[in-house]
């Protein structure tokens, strides 16, 4: 595979860091319809909550109209992961989970543009008392999540009060790609593009940041198992344990949900993953798919369902999708 190496920047300690710089062809006329979404999405900054919630369901109602391929997505998923669910109630969760993406998506800018003390009023951190704890320990923290619609607003909230790292992968849309890796990296994070490897991220952990880490997708064969997820055999990553025991690591689960009645994002926090890693990858990647189901039932509508998590089959089975 090719390397991007122009939006990347080598960073001092370790290693290549994600670093997208402006540049004065992002203001050329075809990036211009980019920006106008982008002054309006600063403009919904300044607009009540309960507005937003309302221009999300009109955004909503459109989208489940549309999108059929992603509608399509969602509930295949959701159809392998609860078949004991009735048609009404899995379309009622799509519905809800293309309501949950138009309303985070809203809030974009939050990320963006707003200081520190304005999106502290919008972040919301729950049971954080044994990360606490293992700062006190000085263990280092691998942050295990998944893919949240809000999982954004909650690394930067955590950002406030550690340095937190995670991988990258470049947006063909070098506007969008300098917005989102500015929004990400204005705090305490610091960003590592998936190609190049976990030394820069191995580094980072072994230094006191906590990795941020999302292992639900599937990346295919190469370094998985076929394992259990919600009941379906899926290709899951088996690094998790391996990374904890290098580091010497505690794993501590965490997700994020958006209140739209508060108009807050809520980090949840688990506690640490006793007795792990085990040294068996097979049992560890097991008890990793295990806790992910758990942070995801915590608001299953918010979870990004039109991912094709159960895109890579086991025996040359035919696609699901």
């Amino acid at each position: 595979m090719k390397k991007n190496t122009v939006n990347a920047s080598v960073g001092s300690d370790n290693g290549l860091e994600y670093l997208p710089k402006f540049k004065m062809s992002f203001l050329a006329p075809k990036h211009w319809l980019t920006w106008l979404g982008v002054f309006i999405l600063w403009l919904l900054i300044f607009t009540p909550v309960k507005f937003r919630n309302f221009l999300a369901t009109v955004i909503m109602f459109f989208s489940c109209k549309t999108n059929k391929k992603r509608y399509r997505i969602a509930k295949k998923n959701l159809l392998m992961c609860f078949p004991e669910k009735s048609e009404t109630e899995l379309n009622q969760i799509v519905r809800r989970f293309f309501y949950y993406k138009a309303r985070i998506f809203l809030d974009y800018a939050f990320l963006w543009f707003s200081n520190k003390k304005r999106l502290q009023q919008i972040y919301e951190i729950k049971h954080d008392g044994e990360m606490r704890g293992l700062k006190t320990l000085e263990k280092n923290i691998i942050l295990l999540t998944c893919h949240m619609l809000a999982l954004d607003h909650g690394a930067q909230a955590l950002s406030f009060e550690s340095n937190i790292v995670g991988l990258v992968k470049a947006i063909k849309n070098p506007v969008t790609d300098w917005l989102i890796a500015r929004g990400r990296t204005r705090f305490n994070t610091h960003l590592y593009e998936r190609t190049y490897g976990m030394m820069g991220i191995i580094s980072s952990i072994k230094s006191g940041s906590q990795f941020f880490y999302l292992p639900d997708e599937d990346l295919g064969e190469s370094h998985s198992e076929f394992l259990p997820f919600f009941g379906v055999q899926k290709a899951t990553i088996t690094a998790l344990g391996r990374l904890t025991k290098i580091c010497d690591a505690k794993v501590l689960p965490c997700t994020t949900i958006f209140n739209d009645q508060t108009g807050k994002y809520e980090i949840h926090f688990m506690p640490a993953m006793s007795q792990y890693p085990t040294g068996d990858k097979v049992a560890d990647a097991l008890a990793m798919n295990q806790m992910l189901e758990k942070l995801i039932l915590k608001a299953p509508e918010q979870y990004i369902w039109t991912f094709k998590y159960f895109k890579t089959r086991p025996d040359n089975e035919s696609s699901i999708y």
